[in-house]
C-alpha cells in the first residue's frame, strides 16, 4: 500500500486544517495517510479524523504570537525580550523541522498545503518521492508567489489549486517546458446533512468564519445595520473567534445593535451545522477567498448565498441568481439590497434553498476522490 504523508502546520480550526483532515480521511480509504503536524495545539484535533490516519507532531513548542503581542500591549520590556527571542527560535525550530520532515522521506506521496513548505519540497524533495504541493488561498497575483512559480516550483511533479481559473492563471506563470502539472481538485464535503428544508427557518442571517479582517465582518455589520432599521425581526449570527473580536463587538454597540447581533464564538462542527439548519440565508464578505469552504457548507445546508463577488472563490461556488447573489466588490449598497430582497421573499428564498442543496453535490467525496485518485495513482 503506497503511503501518503501530508504536512500541515497544525489540527486545529481553520478551513485549511478541515480540508487537510478531509483529505486525509479519504486517501485512507486506499492508501497508508500520515498527517506530519509541525504543531500540537492545545486540545484534540478539531475535525472528525478517520483511525486508519496516523498523526505524527514534529515539534513540542507552539507559536508564541498572543504571548508576544501580550507584552508589547502592556510594556513589558524583559518580557518582551524574552518572547522576542522564543518566536525566533520557534520559528527556526519550525523550518528545521520542516526540512528533516521532507528529506527523510524516500518513497510513496508527500502533499505540502502551505507555500513555504511547497518550496522546501520542491528543493529539497528525494527523486523518488511524488512531490504534490496545494496552495488553500488565492495567489492574486502578488510578486512572491509569480516568481516562485517562475523559478522555484519546478521540482514538484504536481502542484493542485482549487480552481480551475487559478490553475490556468498558474500555468501561464510557469514556464512552458516545466515538469510541475497544475491541476484544479475543489475542497469536498465529507458530511451532508439529511434532507433539510427550507420550512420553519427563523429570521436569521448566518455567517462563519475567522474574526480577521480579511473575512470583511465590519461591512457584513455596516449592512445588516441597514437592513436592521428596515426589518427589525430579522437577526444577524456570526460564529468564529479571533483577533478582531474587540473592534466588532465596539462596532456592535455603536450600531446599537447589540440586541440583534450575535458573536457566538467558535463552534465546533456540528454546532456550526445547527446553525446553519436555523437560519434564512448565508452572507459572506470577504476581501479575499482561495475557494470558500464554508459556501459549500451553507449550500449543503440548503441556505440561499450572499457574496462579494471577490476572486476566483465564490464566483466558482455561487450560481447568480440560482441559489444566491454575487456582488460587485465594495458595493455595500448592493450587498444590502440583496439581503433585503431575500428576507422579504419566502418564495425565493425556498427557490434558492433547494437550489443551493442540488449545487453543493459537486463538492461531494465521490466527485473529488477520483481526481486525487488520478494524481497519486495506485
Amino acid at each position: 500500500m503506497k503511503k501518503v504523508r501530508i504536512l500541515a502546520l497544525h489540527l486545529s480550526y481553520g478551513g485549511v486544517e478541515k480540508a487537510i483532515v478531509s483529505i486525509a480521511n479519504l486517501l485512507a480509504e486506499r492508501y497508508e495517510v500520515e498527517i506530519l503536524s509541525v504543531y500540537r495545539m492545545p486540545g484534540p484535533v478539531a475535525f472528525p479524523l478517520d483511525p486508519r490516519v496516523r498523526v505524527r507532531y514534529l515539534l513540542r513548542d507552539v507559536p508564541n504570537r498572543e504571548a508576544w503581542k501580550a507584552s508589547l500591549r502592556e510594556r513589558a520590556p524583559l518580557r518582551f525580550v524574552r518572547e522576542s527571542f522564543r518566536a525566533v527560535r520557534i520559528l527556526l525550530e519550525k523550518k528545521w523541522a520542516v526540512y528533516r520532515a521532507i528529506r527523510s522521506a524516500r518513497d510513496g506521496v508527500f502533499l505540502s498545503t502551505r507555500h513555504e513548505d511547497n518550496l522546501m519540497l520542491s528543493r529539497f524533495g528525494a527523486p523518488g518521492v511524488l512531490k504534490i504541493a496545494q496552495l488553500h488561498h488565492d495567489h492574486r497575483f502578488e510578486r512572491r508567489y509569480v516568481r516562485a512559480f517562475a523559478r522555484r516550483y519546478g521540482g514538484l511533479d504536481c502542484l493542485v489549486m482549487l480552481t480551475p481559473g487559478l490553475a490556468d492563471e498558474v500555468r501561464r506563470m510557469m514556464p512552458a517546458k516545466s515538469r510541475t502539472r497544475v491541476t484544479a481538485i475543489p475542497n469536498f464535503l465529507e458530511h451532508y446533512p439529511e434532507a433539510p428544508s427550507p420550512d420553519g427557518r427563523k429570521q436569521r442571517i448566518l455567517s462563519v468564519g475567522r474574526l480577521d479582517a480579511v473575512k470583511g465582518f465590519d461591512r457584513l455589520l455596516r449592512s445588516f445595520s441597514e437592513l436592521h432599521a428596515q426589518r427589525p425581526g430579522w437577526q444577524l449570527r456570526i460564529v468564529g473567534e479571533g483577533a478582531e473580536r474587540p473592534r466588532l463587538e465596539r462596532m456592535i454597540q455603536e450600531l446599537g445593535l447589540a440586541d440583534a447581533v450575535t458573536l457566538t464564538g467558535r463552534l465546533d462542527a456540528p454546532g456550526v451545522e445547527r446553525e446553519m439548519l436555523e437560519a434564512s440565508v448565508y452572507a459572506m464578505c470577504s476581501h479575499s477567498e482561495g475557494f470558500g469552504f464554508v459556501l459549500a457548507e451553507a449550500q449543503s445546508c440548503a441556505l440561499p448565498l450572499v457574496a462579494y463577488d471577490v476572486r476566483v472563490g465564490p464566483a466558482y461556488l455561487i450560481g447568480e441568481g440560482e441559489d444566491g447573489f454575487l456582488i460587485p466588490d465594495g458595493d455595500e449598497e448592493g450587498f444590502t439590497a440583496a439581503l433585503l430582497r431575500l428576507t422579504d421573499d419566502e418564495a425565493l428564498r425556498r427557490r434558492m434553498a433547494v437550489r443551493a442543496r442540488e449545487r453543493s453535490f459537486r463538492f461531494s467525496k465521490e466527485e473529488v476522490a477520483g481526481m486525487w485518485y488520478s494524481v497519486i495513482g495506485e
